[in-house]
């Protein structure tokens, strides 16, 4: 995937998919799911096309998610305002997605998604008894609050550079507004670092890498979850040649973010960099998210209505910043772009997905 575990070897590493088939409980990983020869998987291989009508009422519903903010200081909370949307002052410029309430409650989405991929588990790493826990890029939080209300016994990190996080949370949980491509400065080493949907946010995936394996204990796990790209397996959608506003919009954004020294595809580079920075027995997992309803399969096509919400929400939020600040458009040109994009995102006879 796009999705990545690993081990800091201590001599008796396990290796482990990032994300897997379905836990008995939140955080615990059924024996026959625990990969241990660092083979790679490729789940959903084949998603078979719905044929039938254009009916999605039965699985639609609602998600109900809350905004939250932290009290830090005023100038790391007084956002920078551009095009309609808010962005982190912390690091300025340096994530392009907002920081609003529409992009907390897609966060909030997102991490449903990921939650129904691995059937509600938070890890897929065989952890015994964690004491010190590490999400970095938290976001909302919602993913480092559930870790901590499963692990009462573990202190759990949480660093984003927006403080968009809650003060209500468990007391074995801390926010903190970092950088992660700074030098890292932690008490503790951690048995598990989570990473979740951090393309185009490192400039350096090495250097992060090697600070993870460098602050893990001897037989601590990293996990790190990410998208690659839109792919499909008919002709119904392309992205070279684009064959639809959906595909130019993902190329676009690409183009804009590699002129800015970051990429949006890096997922597949991940396992050889882990290796590199010391990991043993890394396993990479492929997962796949139709960006509408259009499999047959009942739990792909309920995959794919939470993933097209994901997506609509996402196009403008993903593209705004970098086509504005970098390739020069103006805002109106975005959202004409966006809006083209969106209706491809609903249309049933396009069967693209995101491969994870």
């Amino acid at each position: 995937m796009a999705s990545s575990s690993s081990s800091r070897g201590d001599g008796t590493a396990n290796p482990n998919s990032a994300l897997d088939p379905p836990p008995h409980d939140a955080g615990d990983t059924p024996d026959d799911d625990v990969h241990t020869d660092g083979t790679d998987i490729e789940h959903n291989q084949d998603i078979e096309l719905d044929t039938g009508s254009d009916n999605d009422s039965a699985y639609a519903g609602s998600v109900n998610s809350s905004t939250w903010t932290a009290s830090l200081t005023s100038s790391i909370q007084h956002f920078r305002e551009e095009n309609g949307r808010t962005y982190h002052s912390y690091r300025d410029g340096k994530y392009i997605l907002p920081n609003d309430d529409s992009e907390m409650d897609r966060l909030d989405l997102q991490n449903m998604l990921f939650s129904m991929t691995i059937s509600g588990a938070l890890y897929v790493s065989p952890l015994q008894n964690p004491l010190h826990c590490l999400d970095v890029g938290t976001g909302t939080g919602i993913w480092a609050m559930d870790f901590a209300d499963a692990h009462p016994g573990c202190e759990v990190i949480g660093i984003d550079l927006s403080p968009i996080q809650p003060t209500d949370v468990p007391p074995n949980l801390t926010f903190l507004i970092d950088d992660c491509e700074e030098t890292w400065h932690y008490r503790h080493p951690f048995d598990l670092i989570h990473s979740r949907m951090m393309v185009a946010s490192l400039a350096d995936w090495p250097k992060f890498f090697a600070a993870a394996f460098a602050n893990l204990r001897p037989g601590g796990w990293l996990e790190n979850q990410d998208v690659w790209t839109l792919k499909c397996d008919d002709d119904s959608f392309t992205l070279d040649p684009p064959s639809c506003s959906l595909a130019r919009w993902w190329n676009l954004t690409c183009e804009a973010v590699e002129k800015i020294g970051r990429s949006m595809v890096e997922a597949p580079l991940h396992k050889r960099r882990m290796i590199d920075a010391g990991f043993v027995d890394v396993t990479d997992e492929t997962y796949k998210w139709p960006i509408n309803t259009w499999p047959k399969d009942e739990k792909m096509k309920l995959m794919g209505l939470w993933s097209r919400e994901n997506t609509v929400e996402a196009l403008e939020a993903l593209a705004m910043a970098p086509l504005t600040r970098i390739l020069g458009w103006e805002k109106e040109e975005v959202q004409v772009l966006v809006a083209e994009a969106r209706k491809d995102v609903m249309n049933r006879d396009i069967h693209a997905y995101w491969s994870m």
